[in-house]
């Protein structure tokens, strides 16, 4: 059941795996992917789609309602974009860490907020995604992106439910408590309008 949101049911939770140097400035030209997570709430499944079912997960795409993730709109959206031949920046985007910096004017990871949020954590690094892929455990790379997705989705859901959101400080010793206070309908809604004055 999608207790997120009463009027938009395709609402996609989203996470990329790359290759690549990615402290490069031109990184999105130069990332390349080697996998994308995504949970579709309309389906309630989590699927994993490597570089040759990246063509299947456009067709997904072109009806989604919103994108989450975490830091998606540097990084994942723009590398996944190139990709494809519809603008992902044409979908509503709810990036956690767009909003959390709006709010706090802080950068933190997705650890930080998952681990005082849900006590939960990351099971690696990208660097780990990486080797996973360099030696061809393409099963465990799948999982591993997998569970970034769901960390993902678990944060989004609580603070929007929670109309909360917690951190911890830097060296994860103190942790804090912001408002959190989104009306999901109306931010796509509101979101949608910006898109559709875009292409005019």
């Amino acid at each position: 059941m999608n207790l997120i949101s009463k009027e938009f049911q395709n609402i996609s939770v989203f996470d990329i795996e790359t290759v690549g140097n990615i402290n490069s400035q031109n990184f999105v030209d130069e990332m390349q992917i080697t996998v994308v997570g995504v949970y579709f709430y309309n389906k309630d499944i989590y699927k994993t789609y490597f570089l040759e079912d990246l063509p299947e997960l456009e067709k997904e795409l072109k009806n989604t309602d919103l994108l989450v993730g975490f830091n998606n709109d540097h990084f994942d959206t723009p590398i996944l974009n190139k990709y494809y031949k519809i603008d992902l920046f044409g979908i509503p985007s709810f990036d956690i860490l767009r909003e959390f910096r709006v709010i706090t004017g802080k950068r933190v990871g997705l650890n930080s907020i998952a681990g005082a949020t849900l006590g939960m954590y990351k099971s690696g690094s990208g660097g780990d995604a990486m080797i996973y892929y360099q030696e061809g455990k393409m099963e465990e790379l799948a999982k591993y992106c997998l569970y970034d997705v769901r960390l993902t989705k678990d944060v989004f859901e609580y603070a929007i439910i929670n109309k909360q959101i917690k951190y911890t400080s830097r060296d994860g010793w103190l942790r804090f408590s912001i408002d959190f206070d989104y009306d999901i309908d109306k931010f796509i809604s509101e979101n949608k309008k910006k898109s559709q004055s875009l292409l005019i």
